[in-house]
């Protein structure tokens, strides 16, 4: 059978069923009839079979087959299980006589000899049929039964009159007579044949077990249930030797493990095994029973059992709609299970010398597994079918990735190998797989069509991780033999990046991967960031030359866009958390305006490389309903402050939620406080940092997020540590400045002494700034130069809380031309500024 033949009828003729034979004896012409008729209702009526008084799990329909009497055809004990199906279930002696005379001259004797050599056997089902259709009358049928009846009056059960055809209740009688022989044999032979596979199954361990004897007997055993419609049946037999295979295999390397397993390997593959070629092979040859040839054989029939229980299913009413499909999975399903078993076959018993021979078997078992596939429909678009669809292109390309790397480190293999894919019958793929070995051109070309649609498979069935794996096998190959790579083909996305692990592994993949690509324009300049700060977070920033080329795309980002790169942006894995953590030590939670407040911290970067001049802001939000508590989910009160009573109150969330959009976003915004701290270098681990800053503003701050970036990166986290909730109560306690002779009366013209109280409801830990002005014209001040001046600014020292000093201040009032017109005594007031 070849690819251009291929269709399903085909392929279901290929397997010959094994006829339940049937021998005639004697003359009857008119037989011929009822032997059609026979024929008929046995292939097309399933039979209830009873064994050991307990009905079969499956109805059984006979395909009988009539040939003329031999002794060979006899049952005995010398029949093997092999041969059953090759003996007659029953014999039958046809009579057709005129009178008793007419028998006793001309038939007896023949009749006589035929049964004395059946008597001589054992366990041999016969009947005789008696057709007394020529008789004259019935006077004359009676004696020509009752001299038969005389001659085996022991069997009377096995004598049978023909039926006439229009009798169909004698004919129903007829056929349930021999249906019950028919029965007899068949549990005779299973029986011995369920005894002799147990004897055998029973020396599995043993070191002298025929495999191949075994494997014979049980496939043949499945193809006579096949036979008789128990498709189902014979496909669990299958199976189960299918299973003890690759139990075997498994079990390889244990201590106890029969040498038989290993003597496999001493059967040299001679043969070419393929799926189309092999589908026409009813029985395996023992010259072929090497494990490639055993699985290769079991593939081969359980696709055409499941084209035919296909095909059974589709004639009854309640066929299902996906019918065609579940056939279509259940035969690539089978090939892949195929596949990979021989593949560990030649892995766990170190099989070098057919590894070669067992890609080239892979590459087109594949292909010709798949368009059977495609007689049934289309796989592609099937929900379950692309996983699968998916893994046995990779197993083809990996066939073929391995043969190319085996052709390499060998190449005198390649004569060999060569001469192995002429073997007839010569297929499609042992052509190209022949012109692929011989040029190393050839064999890159073949690579990357093989790559391609493993790669479109893999994508359709959401396999990224995969994709990225066989193109860096494919590019190692090119690069081994000085070809091009095709850079085209490299597909890089954050989505298939997020489906890989990060390892130090996959790092080294990446980079052997990615090595072209990264010196080259085709990709942009995200993606490209992305995949260097993959790269780095794998090798946990090891590589200074990723570290390098990552920093300088980032600066060069951040310069186009005029804005940093944020690390959130660039990161493949959805929770970033894990680059920085921030650790808030105690602090003073109540603050005075005017104060100054210091926080310490413990910033631990896990980037793995160093970022140089960093700025590290603590972002405290007056949002009642933004905070790191309320982020985490750790609070469900809220504390908000009332500007107008100043007052705190603690308020449900749900509560603030609506109020969250009215709130100002604004950085100088009274709800914003952002203290903030500059380093040269942050490293890699835990830096300290410590905060400082003025109070300056008013109100109920609570700790929002901690912002680090530097010229080209910028990155904003709530992961937070802290031992008690990170608020801020920043209060106003307004200092006292008083002028205790505010009543006396100031002269014109005259230096006079101004006494004023200072005094601090808090500390005051820097220097302050005094200011005092004149509400009129005319007042002149001493400063410390001794000279006259409009208004005096001074300095004070620092305070402490409660503190009062007293300041002395030399004033004169100006005589104005107003004094002069008037000898009254002015009056004039002074006003105090304090900045």
């Amino acid at each position: 059978m070849d690819r251009d033949s291929l269709d399903i009828n085909g392929l279901s003729k290929s397997f010959v069923k094994n006829s339940v034979i049937i021998s005639h004896a004697g003359v009857d012409q008119s037989f011929s009839v009822y032997q059609h008729a026979l024929t008929s209702h046995f292939s097309r009526s399933p039979l209830v079979w009873k064994i050991n008084n307990k009905p079969f799990p499956h109805r059984l329909t006979f395909p009988l087959k009539f040939v003329p009497y031999e002794e060979k055809l006899c049952f005995g004990p010398q029949i093997t299980p092999t041969e059953i199906m090759k003996i007659a279930f029953l014999h039958i002696f046809n009579i057709n006589v005129t009178s008793a005379d007419d028998y006793r001259q001309n038939v007896r004797h023949n009749v006589s000899d035929w049964f004395a050599k059946l008597n001589s056997k054992s366990d041999v089902q016969w009947i005789i049929v008696i057709n007394t259709n020529r008789a004259k009358d019935r006077k004359t049928k009676s004696a020509i039964m009752e001299k038969i009846k005389t001659d085996f009056a022991k069997f009377s059960s096995r004598l049978f009159e023909l039926p006439d055809t229009s009798d169909q209740t004698a004919f129903v009688s007829f056929v349930q007579g021999i249906q019950g022989f028919l029965f007899q044999h068949l549990t005779l032979v299973m029986e011995i044949w369920d005894k002799s596979l147990k004897t055998q199954y029973e020396k599995k361990k043993q070191h002298t077990w025929d495999v191949y004897a075994y494997f014979s007997s049980m496939t043949e055993y499945g193809r006579v249930f096949w036979s008789f419609g128990a498709i189902e049946y014979a496909m669990s037999i299958f199976d189960d030797m299918e299973k003890l295979l690759h139990e075997f295999v498994l079990r390889s390397g244990d201590a106890e493990s029969p040498k038989w397993l290993v003597q496999l390997l001493n059967i040299r593959i001679e043969d070419r095994p393929s799926l189309l070629a092999n589908f026409g092979i009813q029985r395996i040859q023992k010259k072929e029973s090497h494990y490639l040839g055993m699985r290769n054989y079991l593939l081969c029939q359980q696709i055409i059992m499941s084209i035919h229980l296909y095909q059974q299913k589709m004639k009854s009413n309640d066929a299902a709609p996906s019918l065609r499909s579940d056939c279509a999975v259940g035969i690539m399903q089978r090939s892949l299970i195929t596949i990979e078993s021989v593949k560990e076959f030649n892995n766990l018993l170190n099989n070098k010398r057919d590894i070669p021979m067992t890609c080239c078997w892979t590459w087109w078992t594949v292909s010709e597994s798949l368009s059977i596939c495609k007689l049934l429909c289309d796989v592609s678009h099937l929900n379950v079918a692309p996983v699968i669809l998916a893994r046995l292109h990779l197993a083809r390309f990996d066939a073929l990735f391995i043969l190319a790397k085996q052709l390499k480190l060998n190449p005198e293999d390649r004569n060999e190998l060569s001469e192995w894919l002429k073997i007839k019958p010569i297929s499609f793929e042992s052509k190209i797989l022949n012109s692929a070995i011989e040029t190393t051109e050839q064999m890159c070309t073949e690579m990357e069509k093989a790559h391609d649609v493993c790669v479109n498979s893999l994508a359709h069935a959401n396999r990224h991780r995969f994709v990225f794996n066989i193109t860096n096998q494919l590019f190692v190959f090119l690069r081994s033999v000085k070809a091009k790579c095709p850079i085209q083909k490299l597909a890089i996305s954050k989505s298939i990046l997020k489906t890989m692990p990060i390892q130090e592994s996959i790092a080294q993949m990446l980079k052997s991967l990615c090595s072209e690509l990264m010196d080259s324009e085709s990709i942009s300049d995200e993606m490209m960031i992305s995949l260097l700060f993959f790269i780095s977070q794998c090798e946990l920033g090891k590589d200074q030359k990723i570290n390098g080329k990552l920093l300088e795309k980032c600066e060069k980002k951040a310069k186009e866009d005029g804005t940093p790169v944020d690390l959130s942006s660039i990161s493949i894995n959805e929770s970033d958390d894990h680059f920085f953590s921030v650790k808030i030590e105690n602090f003073e939670a109540v603050q005075n305006t005017d104060s100054i407040l210091e926080i310490r911290s413990i910033v631990t970067s896990n980037l793995g490389f160093s970022l140089e001049n960093v700025k590290i802001e603590l972002h405290f939000s007056g949002d009642p309903s933004s905070s790191i508590a309320q982020e985490s989910n750790l609070s469900v009160l809220s504390l908000q402050h009332e500007r107008k009573e100043n007052i705190c109150r603690l308020v449900s969330e749900l509560k603030l939620k609506n109020l969250s959009s009215q709130l100002s976003n604004d950085v100088t915004s009274p709800l914003k406080l952002i203290i903030q701290s500059e380093l040269y270098s942050l490293n890699p681990g835990e830096n300290q940092i410590i905060f400082r800053t003025d109070i300056t503003k008013i109100g109920c701050f609570i700790l929002e997020k901690v912002r680090i970036s530097t010229s080209s990166l910028e990155y904003s986290t709530c992961n937070v540590i802290t031992r008690r909730p990170p608020a801020l109560y920043c209060i106003a306690t307004p200092h006292s400045v008083t002028v205790v002779n505010d009543t006396q009366h100031f002269f014109a013209g005259v230096m006079q002494k101004l006494e004023i109280d200072v005094e601090a409801k808090c500390d005051i830990p820097r220097e302050t700034p005094l200011e005092i002005e004149p509400s009129t014209p005319n007042f002149k001040f001493l400063d410390d130069g001794n000279n006259w001046v409009d208004n005096l600014k001074m300095t004070l020292e620092p305070f402490k809380s409660n503190e009062k000093r007293r300041i002395n201040v030399k004033v004169w009032l100006k005589i104005d031309s107003s004094i002069c017109e008037s000898a009254a005594v002015q009056k004039r007031s002074v006003s105090l500024t304090t900045r």
